[in-house]
């Protein structure tokens, strides 16, 4: 199992948008691939569509067991697609290094999680935060590789000295081998600062990068605010060839590193959490909510669904699997999903719609 870290301690160079590609692209080759967020912006969930708010459980809960029983990242791990697993984080992950503060050995918990999972994967992908604190530290420590992305600017290049400085120091603690690969990314052959900057990278980094360039493409922007990565979003975009190109590069180390395939498996139906996508069409509508089992028929906020342009109403639940009953608010009025034909009657008169997951 491969363990790479995409870390750049400067915001704004591509982590994101490279783990999720890379992750994407490698599991579209039949690798199975697990994404750890270790990032509290939660930007990796959110760009698989995820909303990071109605989240039970994160990764912060595997890392911090101060109350209730132990989460472990099984618990936690989302399948995106075929092959495509991820872990999400949220804003409770920055409260991390307050909770550990006194904790010893809080620089290995990810470490830990990682050692405990049930599931075996070809790769774990993890987006690190742009800082090089505790998130980091743990990323790196957890990591057998780290690929560091540098956008075109000569700030994103200057830094680099920094995380390589904390690298050799993980190098140290850990006592084994880290291997480091820069990528360039956001590369614009149209300005002469790509070109110096590209041209800097090659000098410096002639043994430890990858050949492949990652260009600006407005495609990857759309993709991510689309919740899609490339590989769902457009096939075509250069975007697509380019993170394709890096992912064989990735692949091509396999034999030298001893890589051995997991064997694929179906995925058992009742062992994975499912995103669940809920419609509900009424234009005429100024508030809908969708209220069931799963949120203990809550209606506060959180169970508010979004309005599109066409009047249809949406919003993503992630549930375990199981049976659930729920029911629309419109407005204040209860009505069960016209488009859902499984109901049950309930204790008020009217019709619960049911769903098996």
């Amino acid at each position: 199992m491969r363990i790479i870290s995409i870390a750049n301690q400067k915001g704004g160079c591509g982590k994101t948008t490279s783990a999720i590609n890379l992750s994407a692209c490698l599991a579209h080759t039949g690798r199975k691939v697990l994404l750890i967020d270790m990032d509290p912006q939660g930007h990796s969930a959110i760009g698989l569509n995820i909303n990071t708010n109605e989240l039970e459980k994160t990764v912060c809960d595997t890392l911090c067991h101060s109350n209730g029983p132990k989460v472990v990242l099984n618990d936690v791990t989302i399948e995106v697609n075929s092959n495509f697993y991820i872990a999400p984080s949220n804003i409770s992950l920055s409260t991390l290094e307050q909770h550990l503060s006194m904790v010893q050995g809080r620089e290995t918990k990810l470490k830990e999680a990682i050692g405990g999972l049930d599931q075996i994967y070809d790769y774990i992908i993890i987006d690190c935060p742009p800082s090089l604190g505790l998130l980091t530290f743990n990323s790196l420590i957890a990591s057998t590789e780290v690929i560091v992305p540098i956008e075109m600017s000569l700030f994103s290049l200057h830094g680099i000295s920094k995380l390589l400085k904390i690298i050799d120091l993980v190098r140290e603690k850990t006592g084994h081998e880290i291997r480091v690969k820069v990528i360039a990314t956001m590369y614009d052959k149209r300005t002469r600062i790509s070109k110096e900057v590209l041209q800097d990278i090659k000098n410096h980094f002639k043994d430890s990068r990858f050949i492949t360039i990652i260009n600006t493409n407005v495609k990857l922007k759309e993709a991510a605010s689309f919740g899609k990565s490339i590989i769902d979003y457009d096939q075509k975009a250069r975007g697509f060839r380019d993170y394709m190109a890096l992912t064989k590069e990735v692949i091509a180390e396999e034999k030298t590193l001893g890589l051995r395939l997991v064997k694929q498996k179906k995925s058992s139906p009742s062992a994975r959490m499912v995103k669940k996508q809920f419609f509900c069409n009424d234009p005429n509508a100024s508030c809908v909510k969708i209220v069931g089992s799963f949120n203990n028929w809550n209606t506060s906020e959180k169970s508010l669904m979004e309005r599109k342009k066409d009047g249809t109403w949406s919003k993503s639940i992630i549930l375990a699997p199981g049976t659930y009953q729920y029911r629309f608010l419109i407005d204040d009025d209860w009505v069960e999903d016209q488009n859902n034909p499984n109901q049950v009657d309930n204790s008020f008169g009217g019709k619960n719609s049911v769903i098996r997951i």
